[in-house]
């Protein structure tokens, strides 16, 4: 049985390439009652362009529970998804996402939860690991199937896996891979501007975006088949200064 739910959307990731959907993107939000939602699966690519939900816009959609048995997850029926508001001021985000974080990773863990943002005390180490650069056959073969007159979207392959060393306010060092939507958006972006684009990501990063200016948050989350496993899919950084308007990207 479905429910309609009000959420603000802060989290989602990099298409991954899908056997059943084509490809996928995780979505992570918040109720307005403060609690955390995995909206899976949404082939995001492929949805009406009215559907096309950006970080920091708020949705209406009903959810029902799946077979991912995480407590956040739910399913959601695509065709019921409106975009109502965006949020475009750091305040009103600060309203929705300070209340559900956690000073580190283990209190996610010992509460149980699979999907919550972390307060980062300081970011250690933009890396940048390379991968292979083409998908394999089998992963193409997995972008071509489906219907024959569907049209299909080119999904560029990152070349790199991006990852973060960082401490978390209780002051424990993580090492994690970073899934988040704004990271290969930035590389396709850089990639056809700067020479070497990895460095200026690690720049914009460090020096600015995950910086001690910035009130940082790790939205933390875990994979299905390997709980245990958690990885940054997305981030928050308002502003110290009291001037906290504008974007994050």
């Amino acid at each position: 049985m479905s429910i309609r739910e009000r959420i603000l959307i802060t989290v989602r990731t990099y298409p991954v390439i899908s056997q059943k959907y084509i490809e996928t993107v995780c979505t992570g939000g918040i109720t307005d009652n403060g609690e955390w939602r995995r909206l899976y699966p949404v082939p995001l690519r492929y949805l009406d362009t009215e559907r096309q939900y950006k970080t920091f816009d708020v949705v209406d959609v009903e959810v029902k529970p799946g077979k991912d048995t995480r407590p956040e997850s739910r399913v959601p029926v695509i065709a019921s998804l409106r975009i109502t508001s965006k949020l475009k001021g750091w305040a009103e985000r600060r309203n929705w996402v300070e209340r559900t974080a956690f000073t580190s990773l283990d209190e996610v863990v010992s509460a149980g939860k699979s999907l919550a943002p972390v307060r980062v005390r300081k970011v250690l180490e933009f890396i940048a690991d390379p991968a292979a650069p083409q998908w394999t056959l089998a992963q193409l073969e997995k972008l071509k199937q489906g219907n024959l007159f569907d049209e299909r979207h080119p999904l560029e392959k990152i070349p790199f896996d991006f990852r973060f060393r960082w401490i978390d306010d209780a002051g424990k060092e993580y090492n994690s891979h970073v899934m988040a939507w704004e990271f290969g958006e930035t590389w396709r972006s850089y990639s056809k501007r700067y020479p070497d684009p990895v460095s200026v990501m690690r720049d914009k990063w460090m020096n600015d975006l995950c910086s001690p200016k910035r009130d940082v948050l790790f939205f933390m989350g875990n994979q299905n088949r390997f709980r245990d496993q958690f990885s940054i899919c997305g981030i928050f950084g308002p502003p110290k200064e009291k001037e906290s308007d504008g974007t994050l990207w």
